[in-house]
């Protein structure tokens, strides 16, 4: 049996989605292959590399327009479906070629499975911007893979219930898998280590990027002694951002990500929207707790006061000061507890148990 998983377009934390999912497969004995885009390419190790399949370098839009124009692509895709024919696909993040994708698996009569991480948005007014307008376009494109794929995966009850809603007749099968990640969370620092309130980027509007910068003004102005972080891989033009007291940008890599994880005394994610959040997994990944906003997704994940804590998406910055110290306050229990966590239910090798789930 041979799997094919992947993912063309570039966004650092699927390429631990992928081998999570590809790991647990080698294990009960089948051979894996990955369809990648070259993004990822100096993310993986030369044992990685010898099972990867690179289609394309889609990074960002221009970059998944010009490959889902390309003959070459597409020529490419063909050899290697003839050459090895897969049982299974299983693809994580939109993209046009995976329309492609989907119909040589029909003729090659493979089970197409897709991760379907953002089924529908509601108020498409919290991306703002053009990003409102394309996911309307993306939604309707999204359907019509849907009508090639045979099982698709969703990743929180919250995903599950949009999923419904937006793509009602879905005739394939539907299951409801947790985000799995590589565990890369073997050495936690300790406690002395830790210095940062860290908010994940770039500040885009459904992440809240002004509640966050409240919260540094507030805590600033209260001279609580919190220190900030904001990681991006954008680096903000915003000068909103820019010299402000306590708060450092940090254009981290996916390899320095880790690290400023680990000096991290909490994520801070007061997000307006979110199904659910890959940034919170690796967070706990580190032992790292989450105060959160309880929106969408995000209280099936954070739990009060155990693994972080929760506050309504418009609480006063006072309030989120205060759940920040709390989790400072109680840092030792709460990160032993995250870590706990991510292990019996995020580690890549619990994926061994839902393997089955993905037949038709």
């Amino acid at each position: 049996m041979t799997i094919y998983v992947g993912s063309l377009k570039y966004t650092p934390v699927y390429k631990s989605l992928c081998f999570a999912f590809g790991k647990a497969c080698e294990k009960k004995g089948y051979n894996v292959k990955y369809l990648l885009s070259m993004g990822y390419e100096y993310m993986l190790s030369k044992e990685e590399k010898e099972k990867a399949i690179f289609i394309g370098h889609s990074t960002n839009f221009p970059s998944l327009l010009e490959d889902s124009l390309s003959i070459e692509n597409r020529n490419r895709m063909k050899r290697v479906f003839s050459d090895d024919p897969p049982t299974h696909i299983y693809m994580h993040n939109y993209h046009p070629l995976n329309h492609f994708l989907a119909r040589l698996s029909e003729r090659h009569q493979s089970i197409f499975i897709y991760h379907v991480h953002e089924p529908y948005v509601q108020n498409k007014g919290h991306h703002g911007g053009f990003h409102q307008y394309w996911l309307h376009l993306f939604e309707y494109l999204q359907e019509k893979l849907l009508e090639k794929t045979d099982v698709t995966v969703v990743s929180s009850n919250e995903a599950s219930h949009l999923f419904d809603l937006r793509y009602p007749n879905f005739s394939g099968k539907k299951v409801l898998i947790p985000l799995m990640l590589e565990d890369l969370g073997n050495s936690i620092s300790d406690r002395s280590r830790r210095e940062f309130v860290t908010f994940v980027g770039p500040p885009v509007p459904a992440k809240n990027p002004e509640k966050f910068l409240e919260t540094v003004r507030w805590s600033n102005e209260h001279e609580v002694g919190l220190k900030f972080l904001m990681i991006s891989n954008v680096k903000p033009r915003d000068p909103r951002y820019i010299n402000v007291a306590n708060l450092e940008i940090n254009c981290a890599s996916p390899q320095e990500y880790g690290a400023l994880m680990k000096r991290s005394i909490t994520l801070i994610a007061p997000y307006k929207r979110q199904t659910q959040s890959a940034s919170v997994l690796v967070s706990y990944m580190y032992g790292t707790p989450v105060v959160s906003s309880n929106v969408g997704g995000l209280p099936e994940f954070v739990s009060h006061k155990q693994t972080g804590y929760l506050l309504d998406v418009d609480a006063k910055a006072k309030e989120w000061v205060e759940g920040v110290c709390y989790v400072r306050d109680n840092f030792s229990q709460l990160s032993k507890t995250c870590r706990s966590y991510f292990l019996e239910n995020f580690a890549g090798e619990k994926w061994i148990k839902y393997l089955d789930s993905l037949s038709v």
